[in-house]
């Protein structure tokens, strides 16, 4: 499905697996696994459990997303 936008929500963190990838929940109880892209990663601070982040996940796979600042 080219073409069509991502769609962005938030969400809070779960747990945390290496590298760089991490299990959130989204306020509808679904959890997404979300990776951080390698050039975000020298920019932001540690993400730790409970935080609040932002997510875009491809209408295509609702299962993986990438976070987004």
């Amino acid at each position: 499905m080219p073409g069509q936008p991502a769609i962005r929500v938030e969400g809070i963190v779960r747990d945390k697996r290496p590298p760089a990838t991490y299990v959130v929940e989204l306020a509808n109880g679904h959890r997404v696994f979300a990776r951080v892209l390698l050039k975000q990663r020298e920019k932001m601070p540690g993400i730790k459990l409970g935080d609040r982040v932002n997510l875009e996940i491809s209408p295509a796979d609702f299962s993986n997303g990438v976070v987004v600042f």
